[in-house]
């Protein structure tokens, strides 16, 4: 394994739970302790152009929203992400990378969408940020269609592909057989991420079942405080931390 890094997505998937209205403060508390532990990539919350701006919530229409969130925070450690649900966030929403402290944009897209999706991501990645691939309900594609995403996948080289186990469905040999597939096609450069749901009760442990393999490439475990999340809820931050 070259490395296992911990994305937190309270402030994002947790938000699901409160319509994403964690208070102002609560949210730059967050981001800052999440930094000073240790945590390296911390997403921030939806870019989402239907939405208001209201700095209370970490749902917001644009890039230059975040920036009272962000802005008198030092972060030392950990990279600032925020996702997009395609078809969301037009791309005259998102400021050149430079221009804000978000690094890197994660996209999650539907199967019928994969296309419009990819080509939108490879629009972020001019603007400079890392682009995250995160196509939801992995379980929902064939494998012939893993192989066809993953073909398309490399040729716009992203930092990160996670496998998303939107409903949580699944067990232990069902998430080596769909890692696998992924690991042996991705460039090697590219990390893998793993983003689960707790339906099964098992976002935990297969967490750690992923990070015993033997991997030459970096690995990306999705987790969130408590298990704050969409439904059933997620691995917990505190958790994986404490396994690592």
């Amino acid at each position: 394994m070259k490395s296992i890094k911990i994305l937190d997505c309270t402030l994002r998937d947790g938000g699901f739970v409160n319509d994403w209205k964690f208070g102002f403060g609560s949210i730059k508390s967050v981001i800052s302790r999440l930094d000073q532990s240790g945590i390296e990539i911390i997403e921030v919350g939806f870019l989402d152009n239907r939405r208001p701006i209201d700095h209370d919530r970490t749902i917001l229409p644009d890039t230059a929203s975040f920036a009272p969130l962000l802005s008198d925070l030092s972060i030392s450690n950990a990279m600032i992400v925020a996702m997009i649900d395609f078809g969301t966030c037009q791309l005259s929403s998102l400021k050149s990378a430079n221009e804000t402290m978000i690094d890197g944009i994660r996209v999650i897209f539907k199967k019928k969408d994969q296309d419009k999706a990819l080509a939108y991501l490879a629009e972020i990645k001019k603007k400079g940020y890392k682009i995250f691939v995160n196509p939801v309900s992995i379980t929902g594609y064939s494998d012939d269609e893993i192989v066809s995403l993953i073909k398309k996948i490399n040729t716009i080289d992203p930092y990160a592909v996670s496998v998303v186990d939107t409903y949580g469905l699944m067990h232990g040999k069902d998430l080596d057989h769909y890692f696998s597939i992924f690991n042996s096609r991705l460039k090697p450069e590219i990390s893998i991420g793993y983003h689960s749901h707790n339906n099964f009760q098992l976002a935990y442990a297969n967490s750690i079942e992923l990070m015993k393999k033997d991997l030459d490439r970096n690995l990306i475990i999705d987790c969130s405080l408590y298990g704050m999340g969409k439904g059933a809820g997620n691995a917990n931050t505190e958790l994986i931390a404490m396994y690592l």
